[in-house]
């Protein structure tokens, strides 16, 4: 997996300490550069007001630079604390209006590979992931993991892919086989058939075989393979349909990954996903795009929901 270059972002709260230890898990597997980072929200109503009532300090000249001075020092303990020295990056200290899309401008840039992120940090919320987390996976051209608590290489045993029959969903199963790989886990695809409404009357459930359904993703996925060679993923069939292999060759090396199948009824894609992660799954990998027109534009509404709903660790990716 690509993982040379790591953001953390992080508000000093124990939720967000534990992106940090993840991104620590990340330098032992793949040896990783870490960047923390905090920003400092922009304060420009307070700034007003004092300058209204003839407060003899402005923010730019007399607070922020106290504050930048006293969150570097604790990133600099944070990274000491928790990341080998020769896998230290920067400290990045911002001050920005909008924390999210500050992050996600940041992660964009291009020499790094994933941004790792606490599902709340210190603004507790009902939802799994904050309107923080939720956000900078919206506008994150990079892959995303959001986690409630760090995670180890053992407590990995299943990897939930969600698939919807496109390109964009086969995407992350690149990623998720070195994921797997490393954790010794296993694949789950899941495809979920969904009704059709209109009003309020709800059109009889779709009927189709689960088989030919199976059959039909399997071959989308394996075109998808060859159309990306660079990937040398390729699938192994094997006589017990909904059971197959993940293979990878790469030059006299062959690795190889348990894929299994799952093609269910449901009225509602990011329940059936979440039901089943929930119970079933330690991490589920999924792209931020999907099948709709409208998904390729705004963050797919699938994702969005499970994102919200899911209690797991959480990979999203934007297809290329």
């Amino acid at each position: 997996m690509k993982a040379r270059h790591i953001l953390v972002p992080i508000d000093f709260s124990d939720a967000s300490l534990e992106a940090v230890k993840m991104a620590a898990r990340f330098v032992k597997w793949y040896g990783s550069t870490v960047d923390l980072m905090h920003v400092i929200p922009l304060m420009s109503y307070y700034d007003e007001s004092m300058q209204h009532l003839g407060v003899p300090f402005d923010m730019e000249k007399d607070i922020y630079p106290k504050v930048l001075k006293q969150t570097n020092e604790k990133l600099h303990d944070i990274a000491e604390e928790y990341i080998p020295k020769e896998h230290r990056g920067q400290l990045i200290n911002l001050v920005g209006r909008k924390p999210a899309q500050v992050i996600a401008e940041q992660g964009n840039k291009s020499q790094y590979d994933l941004i790792i992120m606490s599902n709340t940090g210190s603004h507790k919320t009902d939802d799994c992931r904050s309107n923080i987390t939720e956000k900078v996976i919206r506008y994150s051209e990079k892959p995303v993991l959001s986690i409630d608590k760090a995670f180890d290489e053992e407590s990995v045993h299943e990897i939930l892919v969600p698939v919807d029959g496109s390109e964009d969903s086969a995407a992350p199963l690149a990623e998720a086989f070195d994921l797997a790989t490393t954790f010794d886990a296993q694949i789950v695809l899941m495809h979920i058939i969904e009704p059709y409404s209109l009003g309020m009357e709800v059109m009889p459930m779709t009927i189709e075989d689960d088989e030919a359904v199976y059959q039909a993703l399997i071959k989308n996925i394996a075109d998808y393979f060859n159309e990306n060679p660079e990937l040398k993923l390729s699938i192994k069939r094997k006589e017990v349909d909904f059971e197959d292999l993940l293979i990878r060759e790469d030059g006299s090396n062959s690795y190889s990954v348990k894929l299994t199948s799952i093609v269910k009824k449901g009225f509602s894609a990011h329940t059936e996903i979440t039901d089943y992660a929930n119970k079933n799954s330690d991490l589920v990998v999924m792209s931020t795009h999907g099948r709709t027109g409208i998904a390729r534009v705004l963050l797919g509404s699938t994702t969005a929901i499970v994102a919200e709903l899911l209690s797991k660790p959480l990979m999203t990716l934007r297809p290329g």
